[in-house]
């Protein structure tokens, strides 16, 4: 057993680096795969016993071959932005699946130089195709990459609106607009080019997928170009599922069944490797079954909405993969606040769905059909629960009924073709029935890019929300999140808490009764006196509270007409210095103006209330 290989480190960087291995070799024979293990390298690491005791970032990424060698390249994002020491090392696979290791490096991630560190804003690149992207992320170069919008490009070349969209189990999408004049207008090509939004602020990759489609319109200031583009989970758009009858052996087969379906049609950078797997889905139905629909119809419907949980589409080293889990996001201790970071909220319950009696329906009653029966307006009878249900079609809630009325529906399981399989499918359909979603539409503040006391909105985190008394204080999931890359301050969010049991909306409108009560109970004369005592000196605090506007920074002055070329490449860094400062600067003005905006619509609240109360106390005179 022998294994030979070079193994190349290149083009390391603050943001990771990239490995190659040419001539891999093992037994004599091609290698069918190589895998990197990477991990960074912590303080506890232990030289005595050889091993790293601390691999909790460890991934074990699939190697990408390209001209006859292995790459990857691996980004400081996916190890929680640890720096310092890397350790990566590289195993060749046999046909049968066994390995042999061929060696490992270590490599030392530097601090980012000063000019990179929280420079605001968005970026917005293009690719011609996909393997342009796939060379220029596995070599960490930029050669394929054209430049859409630089929010800091003294000579143009940007976006004139731009937004992101982002939604929990749904496919991403972002639409923006160019002008004529761009040098990239008419070269979006649908299905082909792909486009890629990064935050400067911290590098995240906002958005990455292809665009779906392009259109030319006239406006005021002349022609432009408006494309839409959707991320890579639209690839399971591009393949169809048939017909199948699957032994139940798990959700995680069920899913993977499809995924290879799907890959089995596609381009080799279309396929989706199964990530983590954490949902259960404990079913008596001896079969599983996929219909004759898109891969992504198939998932959407058979996955998501009849099963649950969430999904996730992500890049390593340039290979899809897909993570189905029980939960996402983590829970933020920063609050999300009306005065603090929300400009404008709304609330509202949706019970879209709700049932109170429904009527399970199987599958097709097997029976002889005369030929005039066969044509696609003929109804077909399907299996129902009146004989195992003492002659009723339908099931029922009764507290539900009790708190809603009657609100009937039909609930469909084509595959169950047993009455008393069904009957007991509809029992615990009742059971599990979730009867309202709670929502907010928030327009608010993305105060992490000043305030490292916010949390930045990430979809699938959890915050508190307080808006008292409309609501109490509540932990409520970001749905939805909406990104104006022309303003990065402001984002539109859709907050909500998942479907809820009857007793949970029974709970929610007594602690909201129960708030508006406290509430009542603050009239009292004595509350009131020591209310307005604590306003009063609330308002002398607020009103002697020292404020001072940030100092905007000075533009760099024009270079002469006769200019030489050292003149003109330092004044092109001291105006992209200044349009650093500039941004840094907005985003302190914006934070101050809203901080004053804040401090003055506060001292109207007190000094409305103090009014309020001491004509209260006057007898209302």
């Amino acid at each position: 057993m022998t294994v030979s290989g070079k193994i190349e480190v290149f083009n390391v960087s603050h943001t990771g680096y990239s490995v190659k291995v040419s001539g891999a070799s093992i037994d004599g024979q091609k290698p069918s795969a190589v895998r990197f293990p990477t991990w960074s390298r912590k303080t506890n690491y232990s030289e005595k016993f050889g091993k790293v005791a601390d691999q909790d970032d460890i991934i074990w990424y699939q190697g990408v071959q390209w001209g006859g060698s292995w790459y990857c390249t691996i980004n400081i994002a996916d190890h929680d932005f640890d720096r310092g020491e890397y350790l990566t090392h590289v195993y060749l696979y046999r046909q049968d699946g066994s390995l042999e290791g061929l060696g490992g490096e270590k490599i030392t991630i530097p601090d980012p130089p000063e000019t990179t560190k929280q420079k605001g804003g968005y970026a917005v690149y293009w690719w011609a195709d996909f393997n342009s992207r796939r060379w220029d992320k596995l070599n960490r170069t930029t050669s394929g990459r054209k430049t859409i919008h630089d929010p800091y490009s003294p000579r143009g070349g940007t976006v004139i609106a731009g937004e992101v969209t982002q939604a929990l189990n749904t496919i991403h999408e972002f639409t923006f607009a160019i002008p004529f004049t761009h040098p990239l207008y008419n070269k979006m090509v649908p299905f082909k080019s792909i486009v890629e939004v990064v935050n400067l602020y911290d590098g995240a990759i906002e958005f990455v997928g292809r665009v779906l489609t392009s259109t030319n319109e006239m406006t005021t200031d002349g022609f432009a170009q408006k494309v839409t583009c959707e991320d890579f989970l639209s690839y399971l758009h591009d393949s169809s599922q048939w017909f199948q009858k699957l032994p139940n052996r798990g959700a995680n087969q069920y899913l993977l069944e499809m995924l290879n379906v799907a890959n089995g049609q596609l381009e080799d950078y279309k396929r989706y490797s199964l990530g983590d797997v954490t949902v259960n889905s404990r079913t008596d139905k001896p079969y599983r079954y996929i219909g004759y629909e898109s891969s992504w119809d198939c998932v959407r419907e058979r996955i998501i909405n009849n099963i649950g949980g969430y999904l996730k589409v992500y890049e390593l080293n340039t290979v899809l993969h897909l993570d189905w889990t029980k939960d996402i996001g983590k829970t933020k201790k920063s609050p999300i606040q009306i005065g603090k970071n929300i400009k404008s909220a709304s609330r509202t319950l949706d019970f879209d769905g709700l049932a109170t009696q429904i009527m399970p329906v199987g599958a097709d009653v097997q029976k002889e059909q005369p030929d005039e029966a066969q044509s696609p307006d003929v109804t077909r009878e399907q299996i129902t629960i009146w004989n195992v249900n003492n002659h009723s079609l339908f099931l029922e809630d009764k507290e539900l009924m009790k708190e809603f009325g009657i609100i009937r529906k039909a609930v469909i399981w084509t595959e169950i073709d047993n009455p008393s399989v069904l009957l007991a499918r509809g029992k615990q359909y009742l059971r599990n029935q979730k009867i309202a979603l709670a929502k907010w539409t928030i327009s608010a503040v993305e105060r992490y890019l000043i305030d490292n006391r916010y949390d930045k909105f990430e979809i699938g985190n959890k915050h508190p929300i307080i808006n008292a008394p409309l609501s109490g204080i509540e932990t409520l999931q970001i749905l939805e999140k909406k990104i104006d890359i022309l303003n990065p301050q402001s984002v539109d969010l859709t907050i909500g808490s998942q479907s809820q049991s009857l007793s949970a909306y029974q709970l929610q409108l007594q602690e909201a009764e129960n708030s508006i009560e406290r509430l009542k109970q603050n009239t009292s004369t004595a509350n009131k006196e020591k209310r307005l005592k604590a306003l009063q000196s609330q308002l002398a605090a607020l009103k002697n509270k020292p404020s001072s506007a940030p100092t905007p920074p000075t533009a760099p002055n024009p270079p002469a007409p006769n200019a030489s070329a050292d003149e003109l490449a330092a004044y092109d860094k001291q105006y992209a210095d200044y349009l650093t400062a500039k941004a840094n600067y907005d985003n302190q003005l914006a934070s101050f103006n809203m901080d004053e905006q804040e401090r003055a619509r506060t001292i109207k609240d007190v000094e409305a209330e103090i009014a309020r109360l001491q004509k209260e106390l006057n007898g209302g005179n």
